[in-house]
C-alpha cells in the first residue's frame, strides 16, 4: 500500500501544468511536461512541437502600436463584442542609427580625452592635412581639420542636444569652440538610406535624423542663433576689399528690439556651442579639374538662379573674387554647386558635397561673430544647398537661423550692392516657405525696407528704377500678402472656406486687404516695358496660353504677381465688390502655368515650384493636370530642384 502511494505521489508530481505548456497541448486543453525543445506528449506523437512568445498586448493598451492588416496582437483573441485593434509597428532605425554613431564606450571615451590635448578646429598650415587642392589652384591655402578623435558617451550626447536647444552659451574669447562636435563619415550616411524610413525621403532630403548633413546643419544653426543673441562686443577683423560692406555693427551696438521672434529676445547664458569636426577619412581631395567643373557649373547654372533679380549678377561677379580671399565661402559655393551636379544626376553618392558642405561649416564658425558680408554670403549660399535638398516642409527650420543674422544686421532690400542681392536671395527662400508653412516671413515684412508702413515702403520701390528692383518688388508684396493672411490656416490651398473674422476684426481685416490688393493691381498696371510679354499666343490645342518674356525677373515677377492674386482673391472678405471687376481665380492660375511652360529659364524655375502647386490646385481639366506634371517632372530633371513632393501633393488632391 504504501509503495502504490508513492508511486502515485511521483505519478502526480510529472503532471505539469500547462499555463506554459506548447500550442498543441494548449489547443488539446492537455497536460504539458514543458520539455523543451520537444515535449513528451507532441514527441510520442510525433507532432510539431510549437512555443508560445511568452507575450500578452492587452488591446486596452494598445497606444504606440497598430496593425494595418487587421491581425490581432500575436495570437491573443480580441474580446468578445468589441472592434479588432489595428496594429503598426513603428520604424525607429534612423533614431537607433543615430544612437550608434554617436555613442561610445564611457571608459575608450575617457582613454582618449584623457591622452590628448583638448582639440581646436584649425591646425597651423604646416600641419594641415586636407583638404588637398594642389598649389597651381588660385584658391591654394585656404585652412584644413584636424582629426578627433574622441567620440561622445550617451550623457555627453544628451548635453549636446540639450545646449542646443537651450543655447545657454558664453563667447570664449578667441571665438573657436572648446569641444567639437564629431560628425558621420559620408560611408556612415550610406546606412540611413538604405533603412525603410529613409526610402520615402530619398528623392529630396538629406537632413534625415543622425545624418551628417543633419548635424553640420544643426551645429551651424545654432551658432547662428547664438550670434544673434549674445550679448558681448565682438573683434574687428581686419578689413578687406569691401571696407563699406564687410563689418557690421556689433551685438553691443544693436538693441534687442532689432530681433524679431521672442524667443530671440533673450539673453542667454552659459557656454558657447560645440564647434563642428569630422573624421579626416570625410575629407576628400579635390583635384584641379574637379574644381574647375563645379565652378563652371556654379557659373553657368547655380549662379543664374540666384541672380534672376540682380542686372548686376552679384552671385556670378562679385561671389567668385570675394571667394579668393574668404575660404569658407568658397566651399559654401562649391558644395551647392556638387549638391545640384549629384541632383541633377539623380546620384545617391553625396560624398563630395558632404565634404564641402563640412568644410564650409568648419571655416565659417569661427568667423560668425564678426558679420561681415562674406559671412552672410556663406550663410546664404548654404541655405541654398538645404533648400535644394531637403524636405520642402522643412524649409523653415533652415531658414530660420540665416533669417535672425540677416535681421540682427540690418540688412533689408535697399542696402544696396552685393548686401542687397544676399537680402533678395534670401527673401524669395523665405516667401516660398512661408507658403509651405502658412506663416509669415522669417524676417518681417516690415523690416523690409526702411519706410514706417506700407505706403511709405511702395513709395520706395516706385522710386527706384530698373526692372529688376519691379520684380523685387512683386515679392515684397507676396510677403504682405503672407503677413495678412498668416491667421488663415492652410492659405495657400484650395480646401475649405476662408475663416470668418470676428465683427471687430472684420473691418480691420478689410481694410488692409482692400489697401494691399490696390497696390497689387497697381504693380500690374505700371509694369515697365522689360516686365511685359513679348508675344503671347494662344492655340486650341494646346491646354494653357503660351506667354513669352525677355528676362528670369519678368517671368518670376509675373508669376509671383498672379500667384498673390490667387491667394487674396481665395480669402477676399466676405461681400466685398471690387471696381473694376478683377479678373477670376481660374484666370489667374492658368496664366501661372502658362508662365512656366512657356519660359525655360532654369532660375525662374526653381523659383516656380510653390506657385505652380497653389495654381495647379484650381485646374480641373486633365489635359491642364498632366501638362502641370510634365512641366514639375521636367523642372527636377533638368535644374535638380525637387519636385516630386508637390506633384505627389497634386495627384492626391485631384485623387
Amino acid at each position: 500500500m504504501t509503495n502504490e502511494k508513492h508511486a502515485g505521489n511521483q505519478q502526480r508530481v510529472k503532471k505539469a501544468r500547462t499555463r506554459h505548456g506548447c500550442l498543441n497541448c494548449k489547443n488539446r486543453r492537455r497536460k504539458c511536461d514543458e520539455a523543451k525543445p520537444v515535449c513528451g506528449r507532441c514527441s510520442s506523437k510525433n507532432d510539431k512541437c510549437e512555443w508560445d512568445t511568452r507575450l500578452t498586448f492587452r488591446v486596452e493598451n494598445a497606444l504606440g502600436i497598430a496593425r494595418s492588416d487587421g491581425q490581432p496582437s500575436l495570437r491573443r483573441k480580441p474580446p468578445l463584442g468589441g472592434k479588432r485593434t489595428r496594429f503598426v509597428i513603428k520604424d525607429v532605425t534612423a533614431e537607433v542609427i543615430r544612437d550608434y554613431q554617436h555613442t561610445e564606450p564611457v571608459d575608450a571615451a575617457l582613454c582618449e580625452s584623457n591622452s590628448q590635448p583638448s582639440a581646436t578646429p584649425f591646425l597651423p598650415p604646416a600641419d594641415r592635412p586636407t583638404p588637398q587642392v594642389p598649389a597651381s589652384s588660385p584658391w591654394h591655402g585656404g585652412p584644413s581639420f584636424r582629426h578627433t578623435a574622441g567620440g561622445f558617451t550617451h550623457q555627453q550626447q544628451q548635453h549636446h542636444h540639450h545646449q542646443q536647444h537651450e543655447l545657454g552659451m558664453q563667447r570664449s574669447e578667441e571665438g573657436t569652440a572648446s569641444a567639437p562636435i564629431p560628425l558621420s563619415n559620408p560611408e556612415d550616411f550610406e546606412s540611413v538610406w538604405n533603412s525603410p524610413t529613409a526610402a520615402s525621403f530619398i528623392d529630396d532630403s538629406l537632413f534625415l535624423p543622425g545624418s551628417a548633413y543633419f548635424d553640420a546643419h544643426s551645429t551651424l544653426r545654432s551658432h547662428l542663433m547664438y550670434e544673434v543673441r549674445s550679448n558681448v562686443p565682438t573683434r574687428q577683423v581686419t578689413p578687406d576689399a569691401y571696407p563699406n560692406e564687410d563689418i557690421w555693427p556689433t551685438r553691443s551696438e544693436l538693441t534687442v528690439a532689432t530681433v524679431h521672434n521672442a524667443d530671440m529676445r533673450m539673453t542667454l547664458e552659459g557656454s558657447r556651442p560645440e564647434g563642428l569636426s569630422f573624421s579626416q577619412s570625410s575629407i576628400l581631395p579635390l583635384s584641379d579639374e574637379e574644381e574647375f567643373a563645379l565652378w563652371k557649373n556654379w557659373l553657368d547654372e547655380v549662379a543664374p538662379w540666384l541672380d534672376k533679380f540682380d542686372s548686376e549678377q552679384h552671385f556670378r561677379h562679385t561671389l567668385p573674387v570675394m571667394a579668393r580671399s574668404h575660404d569658407h565661402l568658397r566651399y559654401s559655393i562649391l558644395a551647392v554647386s556638387a549638391r545640384q551636379l549629384e541632383r541633377k544626376q539623380k546620384s545617391r553618392h553625396t560624398e563630395r558635397s558632404l565634404s564641402l558642405y563640412q568644410t564650409a561649416i568648419q571655416l565659417v564658425l569661427p568667423q560668425l561673430h564678426t558679420r561681415s558680408t562674406p559671412v552672410i554670403a556663406s550663410c546664404v549660399v548654404l541655405c541654398v544647398l538645404e533648400m535644394l535638398s531637403s524636405s520642402a516642409k522643412a524649409w523653415h527650420q533652415h531658414l530660420d537661423g540665416c533669417a535672425h543674422l540677416i535681421e540682427a544686421v540690418g540688412i533689408n532690400g535697399f542696402a544696396g550692392g552685393v548686401n542687397q542681392a544676399l537680402f533678395w536671395c534670401f527673401a524669395r527662400m523665405d516667401v516660398c516657405g512661408g507658403l509651405i508653412a502658412s506663416s509669415k516671413s522669417l524676417i518681417p515684412v516690415d523690416h523690409w525696407a526702411p519706410g514706417i508702413d506700407l505706403d511709405a515702403d511702395v513709395n520706395l520701390f516706385n522710386a527706384r528704377s530698373g526692372f529688376d528692383a519691379y520684380a523685387c518688388h512683386a515679392v515684397y508684396l507676396c510677403a504682405q500678402v503672407l503677413d495678412l493672411l498668416s491667421l488663415r490656416p492652410h492659405l495657400a490651398e484650395r480646401v475649405g472656406a476662408s475663416p470668418p473674422a470676428a465683427d471687430g476684426a472684420h473691418g480691420a481685416y478689410t481694410t488692409r486687404w482692400v489697401a494691399l490688393w490696390r497696390y497689387i493691381d497697381d504693380w500690374h498696371s505700371q509694369r515697365p516695358a522689360e516686365m511685359l510679354p513679348i508675344k503671347t499666343v494662344t492655340v486650341s490645342t494646346k491646354p494653357f496660353p503660351m506667354i513669352l518674356y525677355s528676362n528670369p525677373a519678368a517671368i518670376s515677377g509675373n508669376q509671383l504677381y498672379h500667384m498673390a492674386c490667387i491667394l487674396m482673391l481665395r480669402h477676399k472678405p466676405a461681400g466685398l465688390a471690387l471696381k473694376p471687376k478683377a479678373n477670376s481665380i481660374f484666370w489667374h492660375a492658368r496664366q501661372t502655368c502658362a508662365i512656366s511652360i512657356s519660359n525655360d529659364h532654369h532660375g525662374a524655375w526653381t523659383n516656380a515650384v510653390q506657385p505652380l502647386w497653389i495654381a495647379g490646385q484650381w485646374m480641373s481639366h486633365e489635359s491642364e493636370q498632366k501638362e502641370i506634371l510634365r512641366l514639375l517632372e521636367r523642372i527636377e530633371n533638368e535644374t535638380g530642384w525637387g519636385t516630386k513632393r508637390r506633384a505627389e501633393d497634386l495627384r492626391e488632391f485631384w485623387g
